[in-house]
This record gives C-alpha cells, sequence and structure tokens, in this order.
C-alpha cells in the first residue's frame, strides 16, 4: 500500500499514467477528486495573467494532492506531470463518502492537511526575506536531514528556485556563489551545508 493512500484503502481508485508534460487537470476543469502519486512527479502550478507560472506544490511517489477539489466545484491550479508518472485517482463521492463515516479517515486527512498548512507558512515566512543569498540559505537549513547539514533535492532545480521564490537564474548564480565560498557541497541530488 502507498503511503498517501493508507486512510483510504477502502476505496477502489483509477490508475492513471501521465507523459512527462502531460497535463491530469486544468484550472478550471470540474472536481473528479483528489490523486495520490505511485511513481514520478506532479507539479501543481497556476499561471498569472502574464503568463507567469507560480508552483504551487510538487507531489511525489507517496504523496497525495487536490484534496481541496473534495470541497470545491472546480480546480484552482494545473496539475501537470514533471515525469513519466502513475497517479491513483480517488473519486470525490466515494472519499467524502468514507470521511463522513470514519472518524480516523477524517482525523489522518486532516493532520496532513495541517501539516501542509505549516509548510505553506514556512514558505511565505521564506519569500519576506529579501536577499537570495539569506532567502536560500533558510531554506536549506530549514530542509536539512537528521544530520542537520544534508538537503536532499527532489525534483529540479527550477522547482526548488520556484519554492524560495527565486528565478532559475538567480537561484543557479546563487548557489554557485555559496559553493565557491565553501559554505555549500553539492553532490548528486543533494546540498549539503559545510
Amino acid at each position: 500500500m502507498y503511503q498517501a493512500e493508507t486512510i483510504f484503502t477502502a476505496l477502489k481508485p483509477t490508475i492513471r499514467e501521465l507523459a512527462a508534460g502531460e497535463t491530469l487537470f486544468a484550472t478550471g476543469d470540474a472536481t473528479r477528486g483528489f490523486f495520490a502519486v505511485r511513481k514520478g512527479q506532479i507539479r501543481l502550478v497556476r499561471f498569472g495573467a502574464s503568463g507567469r507560472a507560480t508552483i504551487l506544490f510538487v507531489a511525489r511517489r507517496g504523496e497525495r494532492f487536490a484534496e481541496a477539489s473534495l470541497f470545491a466545484g472546480t480546480y484552482h491550479c494545473d496539475a501537470q506531470a514533471v515525469t513519466d508518472s502513475t497517479v491513483a485517482c480517488f473519486a470525490k463521492t466515494e472519499a467524502l463518502a468514507l470521511l463522513q463515516n470514519d472518524a480516523d479517515a477524517r482525523l489522518n486527512l486532516t493532520a496532513d492537511l495541517a501539516r501542509q498548512v505549516m509548510a505553506l507558512r514556512s514558505a511565505l515566512a521564506l519569500r519576506d526575506i529579501r536577499s537570495a543569498r539569506e532567502r536560500l540559505l533558510a531554506y536549506l537549513v530549514a530542509q536539512a536531514g537528521a544530520d542537520g547539514r544534508t538537503v536532499i533535492i527532489k525534483g529540479l532545480l527550477k522547482d526548488l528556485a520556484a519554492t524560495v521564490g527565486l528565478t532559475p537564474e538567480v537561484l543557479y548564480r546563487t548557489l554557485a556563489q555559496l559553493e565557491a565560498e565553501r559554505i555549500i557541497r553539492r553532490g548528486d541530488g543533494t546540498i549539503t551545508l559545510t
């Protein structure tokens, strides 16, 4: 059983395969339910009037997304596959019925959503830091693993840039400066604070 699906074991999801770049749903589409990533990565993105993309969340293997669609008529963002991906699709009516009748499922979903709210608040606090260097360092310190130094980079660096509210170019330049100053060491899929 996939981690994101454990509280919904009573439901029978439909499985959808997506090619990299394929759209699962678009802003304004009628909601059908929520999803869990079994393989790959799904990016939730909102486009501004100018066409600028704001990445809201990148769901990875074992993570759920679009739970808010259970309580909305339409999706409020686009969901796009970053890589070839497999998602489990949980129908809205069945999920709502389960939540209505299962206190454990309600509690688990509420706890997961509360963790997402905390993560979003942290992301907003980061965006208040004006210096790209200080913002990136604050993010790395907050994301460091058990050793307090190593950050695992999941996905693309341009997604990291969007997460911390920097352009990819500014992120790359800042990473290079921090590495040149030996404040960080970059590895394959990791950044280590030295």
